[in-house]
């Protein structure tokens, strides 16, 4: 008996040689489950398990309040996950204010992660003394201008990818019988275009002094009153049945040729690729207005664990490798966020985008710079001009003015 134990023992030890017992796991929290962003993860899932760490997926299919509640509960009961997804911005500098997740700053600098990383996609993850509270895989460009090549080709004009080109085309497209601006008139998706207008007439630094700064006399400066003149034509180019529309409703006039341009995020490109419809046959694309790429970053913030950090920053190593954020991208139609990234793969649009930020002609959206008190403001304040013709482009950028600097 004696011998056969020992003999056991043997083997059992030997087993745990060749697979050590106290192997790094990971637990993440994510809503990524639709079929491309669930593709995306799992690169993030393979490039983790490469490293030998185990990935304990704690996915959430309600979405971004779930996954908070998921991981608010965890860190009550002493028991914090290892990682969570979020859209990079406010939230991750008050959990890294409150101590509830790491200062990655070190360890990235360490490890060479963030040198070709744009500094607005870092900043806005910085704490008061430059701490970094979160790291992006990708960045999701927000204002692109969508536009049909047949509506474009039944009025006998080019595709206009510039705000006064596109008042220009608008007399040849109505004449055709095409909405010359599909809009879905609602706060959010006007503030898109607005900020859209904003960065192509001001620039990234403007951009940024007016957004990211909150500088009273940027918001007051010539450039915003012009982007306001600018809304107000555009606000002419829409149709009758605008107000209130889904973004995907009127992207389908798009789509179906009944308009011509549609300002939205990089999610369109992904909705008309999934209708059937074909880029450089039926569809194109551009920064609108001519600007740079307006970004939202996503990526992860991580908890301060007290075991498993190593596979914690297994994670890290795998969520900034340039290689995974590439193929991250091409699945998730979004653009990597380190600079240096291959874009082979990714869609002509994606391309664009990318290239543009890689130029320095990127900024933070504003979900990334504002909170949620001021852009409420902004956008119920937008949603008004947009439909009352009384409303001066004077008066409104006076309103904007006092939003930003208040």
């Amino acid at each position: 008996m004696k011998i056969a134990v020992t003999r056991l023992t043997a083997a059992l030890l030997g087993s745990a040689i060749a697979v050590p017992a106290l192997a790094e796991e990971v637990e993440v929290v994510h809503w990524l489950t639709a079929g491309a962003e669930s593709a995306a993860i799992q690169v993030l899932v393979d490039g983790v398990e490469a490293r030998g760490t185990t990935w304990i997926d704690l996915a959430t299919p309600g979405g971004g309040s779930d996954a908070r509640a998921l991981f608010s509960s965890r860190l009550a009961g002493g028991d914090p996950v290892g990682a969570l997804f979020m859209s990079i911005g406010p939230e991750a500098i008050e959990l890294g204010e409150q101590g509830v997740v790491r200062d990655v700053e070190g360890f990235a600098q360490e490890n060479d992660l963030i040198a070709s990383v744009p500094d607005f996609a870092l900043d806005i993850a910085r704490g008061s003394d430059g701490e970094l509270f979160a790291l992006p895989v990708a960045l999701e460009t927000q204002n692109f201008m969508w536009y049909s090549l047949p509506a474009f080709e039944a009025a006998g004009i080019e595709p206009a990818t510039t705000w006064q080109g596109l008042i220009d085309a608008a007399p040849a497209l109505k004449e055709a019988g095409i909405i010359p601006l599909a809009m879905g008139a609602q706060g959010w998706q006007i503030d898109i275009l607005f900020t859209a207008v904003i960065a192509s007439v001001a620039g990234p630094e403007k951009y940024l002094a007016i957004y990211r700064d909150r500088d009273a006399d940027a918001a007051a400066s010539d450039d915003v009153l012009e982007a306001f003149r600018i809304m107000r034509a555009l606000s002419e180019l829409q149709d009758e049945g605008s107000s209130n529309r889904a973004w995907n409703d009127t992207l389908n006039l798009v789509a179906q040729d009944k308009a011509a341009v549609q300002v939205m995020g990089s999610w369109a490109g992904a909705e008309l690729a999934s209708m059937g419809e074909t880029y450089g046959t039926d569809w194109g694309c551009a920064l609108a207005g001519g600007g740079g790429a307006i970004v939202g970053s996503t990526g992860f913030a991580f908890p301060v664990l007290s075991e498993n950090e190593g596979g914690q920053n297994d994670f890290i190593l795998t969520l900034m490798d340039p290689a995974v954020q590439t193929a991250f991208s091409v699945q998730k139609g979004s653009i990597p966020a380190r600079t240096d990234a291959s874009t082979e793969g990714l869609s002509e649009c994606a391309v664009v985008a990318a290239e543009s930020v890689a130029a320095g002609n990127g900024m933070p959206n504003v979900s990334a710079v504002l909170n949620p008190d001021s852009r409420g403001q902004i956008n119920d304040m937008m949603a008004n001009f947009w439909s009352n013709p009384s409303m001066s482009p004077e008066d409104a950028a006076k309103t904007f003015a006092s939003l930003i600097g208040g």
